[in-house]
């Protein structure tokens, strides 16, 4: 099965290696990466990955007042390879992880979208937080930061989505797809109830099962001022996240060793 990873970056040089070595060693096939105009080295990054047919890279610019997010999956979705069998819809701080060690990521996804009616796949959220650091230290990002919120915490309730590309007619927003058939189920393969009280792309239910996206949402203290309260949003206009959203994403209630057991062979790959 060819699942590929779909994402838009700007400036993500840091972690983008790890990031990309990391879904490798579960097995993801390949990526599309659409570049919304990096001055970082990560364009050059990817260039060369591109040119060792790691990655296919798009050029996209921000046009204008219109955010790059939606029309970038837009794009992905209509020039993507007949042969893409999955497109997983991430950014570059959120990691696909198996919540076994013995789970196979690739036979996991091939279970559940072995029923021809589905179509999507839910995955919900795990914040995790600064881990108390404040500044950028060496280590990959699975390394540094294994703690988490509890499951009841709020935002889990977002999903990311993993889509079979010829189904979906568009994005809502960067969590979830409009289809235009079959069925949107979540990690324990049961129909996904939306929240009543939220737009699409939040589940009414927290599921992790199997398969869970750790959203590495504020990082260290520097890493958070230098990159995602620069950048902002690629999808909401006038949307800056500040004081308030590092505080309020910023969990380490649990911890979580699952994602850093694969640092070796990260590191190897």
């Amino acid at each position: 099965m060819n699942i590929f990873i779909a994402a838009i970056i700007k400036n993500e040089s840091g972690a983008l290696l790890e990031w990309i070595a990391y879904h490798r060693v579960l097995g993801i096939t390949g990526f599309i990466i659409a570049d919304n105009g990096s001055n970082d080295g990560s364009r050059d990054l990817l260039e060369g990955l591109a040119k060792l047919k790691v990655v296919t890279v798009i050029d996209f610019p921000t046009i204008g007042n219109q955010k790059p997010q939606l029309p970038a999956y837009e794009h992905i979705l209509r020039s993507c390879s007949s042969d893409i069998d999955l497109l997983a819809f991430i950014d570059a701080d959120e990691f696909l992880l198996p919540l076994s060690p013995d789970l196979n990521v690739v036979d996991f996804f091939a279970s559940h979208f072995s029923d021809e009616s589905v179509s999507a796949i839910a995955l919900n959220w795990s914040i995790f937080g600064s881990n108390g650091e404040l500044f950028a230290e060496e280590g990959l990002v699975t390394e540094r930061f294994t703690r988490h919120a509890p499951i009841k915490f709020n935002v889990h309730h977002n999903f990311k989505s993993v889509v079979k590309p010829e189904r979906v007619n568009h994005f809502h927003n960067p969590h979830c797809a409009d289809l235009r058939y079959g069925r949107y189920i979540d990690a324990l393969g049961n129909d996904m109830v939306l929240h009543t009280k939220h737009g699409p792309g939040v589940s009414a239910e927290v599921v992790w099962n199997g398969v869970r996206v750790n959203h590495y949402a504020v990082k260290s203290l520097e890493e958070f001022l230098l990159g995602k309260h620069l950048r902002g949003s690629a999808a909401s206009a006038n949307r800056v996240k500040h004081k308030a959203y590092f505080k309020a994403h910023d969990r380490n209630d649990e911890t979580c060793l699952l994602a850093a057991a694969l640092a070796p062979k990260v590191k190897a790959e």
